[in-house]
């Protein structure tokens, strides 16, 4: 009997402790901080060197805050070279006009016939989206006016700009106004059209010159030169050498 309880109390007598690896060891009561901080330091040094650990940019003399600009771009074609070439290239304009300015024989003929009549067409400079005209009437009223009717959208709308009286213009049966046309966005790219005819007001009632009932049209055309390059420089100066 007395055997039996030597062992049961040599059992009872026996203590294991299990500390987790990444667990702090309870603390017992009472316990002083210099003792918890010795406590934490033999845990933290007990634990692998390779653990990641996590530290703040002030504690390590850097900043907390990173402030980096963003340049906001429209699409990822700004970096394809192919557009960065079609953008060097600058366009050039041309007016073209899709009628026959009338000769000064046919062009009496239809001032007479039909009181008003357009007498020439022509760019301007440095206006290359501008053209100006000419209008010739017969001068059968003092008072009068002349108005361009144009469109650039197949008459969906229209606009009525007055002409100005050409100063001095005047051959005694005649008389000239002038007018200016322009395109604009977004019909200022390649193929896009003007139309438009011409009213002539007098107090005798009101003339109209529509080329023919066809409209007299102006057509934009635009294209795209390469930039001069060292290249293309040396190109051209051995070629005006041969």
């Amino acid at each position: 009997m007395h055997a039996e309880e030597d062992d049961d109390e040599d059992d009872g007598s026996e203590e294991v402790n299990f500390i987790p690896r990444c667990s702090p060891i309870p603390r017992k009561r009472g316990q002083s901080i210099f003792d918890e901080a010795d406590e934490y330091m033999r845990i933290q040094l007990s634990l692998p060197a390779a653990r990641r650990r996590v530290a703040f940019a002030d504690t390590t003399g850097g900043d907390l805050v990173d402030v980096r600009e963003f340049v906001a771009f429209d699409s990822d074609e700004e970096e394809d070279p192919r557009y960065e070439a079609a953008h060097a290239r600058e366009p050039t304009y041309r007016i073209h006009t899709e009628f026959h300015v009338a000769t000064r024989s046919a062009l009496a003929e239809a001032v007479q016939t039909h009181k008003v009549e357009v007498e020439m067409l022509s760019p301007i400079e440095n206006e290359p989206l501008a053209f100006s005209g000419i209008v010739r009437v017969l001068n059968i009223s003092y008072h009068k006016a002349v108005y361009i009717r144009s469109t650039m959208d197949h008459w969906a709308t229209y606009f009525d700009h007055p002409a100005e009286y050409v100063q001095e213009s005047s051959d005694g049966e005649t008389d000239a106004f002038c007018f200016k046309l322009s395109f604009a966005s977004p019909y200022d790219t390649h193929g896009s059209s003007i139309e438009f005819v011409v009213r002539y007001e007098t107090s005798d009632g009101d003339f109209w010159a529509n080329n023919s009932q066809l409209n007299y049209v102006v057509t934009l055309l635009v294209s795209y030169e390469d930039p001069l390059t060292p290249a293309s420089c040396m190109m051209y100066l051995l070629e005006w050498i041969k």
